[in-house]
């Protein structure tokens, strides 16, 4: 767990450094959505797929932002606050040709609980101006995923 930590700490306080020089671009929000989908156990799509939203900022090759989720697209007529997650995540992209590589790391928990999960895995995305489609495929809280999605990066 102290691996986790130091690893985001580091990353904190690199986003801090490039915030700070002067040539560089200010930060851009963007807002994502993705499906998670999974292969556990033998269940329906709706029980393995985790829907979520992100908002974060965006600098040079580097992303942070504050995910928000639900374990799965069942039961909303049950819904309560054990049903919901939240993550800080963070990614480092580097452009191969068209397409951009990222790697990811997060760290989460339910809102219901005091168990802390760990997010990692790996992606790429394509850009159409503002408009990113991605994809990418994380071991989240122990279980593999993959995860299509699209976000959109304000200016």
């Amino acid at each position: 767990m102290k691996i986790v930590f130091s690893s985001l700490s580091v990353l904190l306080l690199s986003f801090a450094a490039l915030a700070q020089e002067s040539q560089q671009v200010k930060p851009k929000v963007y807002v994502a959505a993705g499906l998670s989908v999974s292969n556990t156990y033998d269940t329906t799509f709706s029980y393995s797929s985790y829907p979520s939203v992100e908002v974060g900022l965006v600098k040079n090759n580097f992303s942070m932002g504050l995910v928000l989720g639900r374990s799965n697209l069942s039961n909303f007529e049950n819904d309560g606050i054990s049903n919901y997650w939240y993550e800080l995540k963070t990614a480092l992209y580097q452009p191969v040709g068209d397409f951009n590589a990222y790697g990811l790391l997060g760290l989460g928990n339910y809102m219901s609980t005091r168990r802390i999960f760990i997010e990692y895995g790996a992606g790429f995305s394509y850009s159409f101006k503002a408009i990113d489609v991605f994809g990418q495929a994380s071991n989240w809280d122990g279980t593999w995923y993959v995860t299509p999605g699209i976000s959109y990066t304000f200016k």
